[in-house]
């Protein structure tokens, strides 16, 4: 083919090309209509090929510097426009997390039901026989929610919150680590744990001091127990790869559950820092228990609305 015949038959899709790299020279790529797009990374697809055939057939002509200008343009951003490290973080903790748990909420209604299931049960049995709490909760707690109603002489609010805060994390690495157990380990740290709320619940009750005890819980607790969920939901799904792999190899499923899962307890890790501040420096305050239930259920409206922003989104563009 004749090098005129060439330019003839091809300028269009090279001005095409040219047309939209100008438009992008004062907007981002993320600005094109889909149309726009499609049609940019085809026209680019093509400049490439025709850039190949410039080179073997007209060698280093002004065709063959002018397509590989453009194909260069283009490349680079299609290829180098990408956002900073800070911003697709940014960019998770904001929409992608709450994101992925619309996607995996089974699995967090599982997790959650498992939790709550070791909370009632202990509560029942201790609100029925305060006895009944050594089976569930260590003597120290128990003598802490005893002393809550003589102004909390026994219970060493900073020491109490470090202890309970490192505990969570704890519970929520180990929900999270032990699905590759088949999930059994994630189902018995979820039940076990609940043990351990309910009877302490229960004994409140039964020393009539539950809005002391829940004060001091529910202020960084709200935050702790969800992300606790979101571990043992991660460690449901990495069960649910290995004893039910689908269409894949267990070696593959779990590779594949195992990024969704780690993706899910690395989502808590923002929500941990904020419990162990507010654990820290509000919990332990001098603020009365009425304040404290009042930023709990605070707390829990804004988490809430947080968890929730992927189908608002969503219903803001449908409509």
């Amino acid at each position: 083919m004749r090098e005129e015949k060439f330019i003839n038959d091809n300028s269009y899709i090279w001005q095409n090309l040219e047309d939209l790299l100008n438009k992008l020279k004062s907007k981002k790529l993320k600005s094109l209509s889909k149309s726009e797009l499609d049609s940019f990374i085809t026209s680019y697809r093509i400049v490439c090929s025709h850039l190949s055939y410039s080179r073997t057939f007209f060698g280093e002509s002004k065709t063959t510097e002018y397509l590989n200008s453009l194909a260069s343009s283009a490349h680079s951003y299609i290829y180098s426009t990408k956002s900073s490290g800070f911003k697709k973080v940014f960019s998770f903790y904001i929409k992608g997390f709450p994101e992925l748990l619309k996607q995996n909420a089974s699995y967090m209604i599982l997790s959650t039901a498992l939790f709550m299931a070791g909370v009632i049960f202990s509560f029942i049995m201790t609100l029925i026989n305060s006895d009944n709490a050594p089976a569930f909760i260590p003597p120290e707690l128990i003598e802490g929610v005893k002393t809550l109603e003589d102004g909390r002489s026994v219970w060493d609010s900073a020491t109490a919150s470090a202890s309970i805060f490192t505990n969570n994390i704890g519970v929520g690495l180990r929900a999270f680590s032990l699905g590759i157990t088949l999930g059994l380990g994630t189902v018995y740290i979820l039940i076990y744990n609940g043990f351990f709320l309910g009877s302490a619940a229960g004994l409140a009750v039964n020393y009539n001091v539950s809005d002391i005890f829940w004060s001091l819980i529910l202020p960084h607790g709200v935050l702790e127990l969800f992300c606790i969920f979101v571990c043992g939901a991660a460690g449901l799904i990495i069960g649910k790869s290995i004893i039910s792999p689908g269409v894949y190899s267990r070696k593959d499923s779990l590779i594949k559950a195992g990024k969704t899962a780690v993706y899910l307890a690395c989502g808590t890790i923002p929500l941990f820092v904020i419990a162990g501040i507010i654990e820290g420096y509000f919990t332990p305050s001098d603020v009365s228990a009425e304040f404290k239930l009042i930023f709990s259920l605070i707390s829990f409206i804004l988490l809430c609305i947080y968890l929730a922003s992927p189908f608002i989104r969503r219903k803001k563009i449908s409509s």
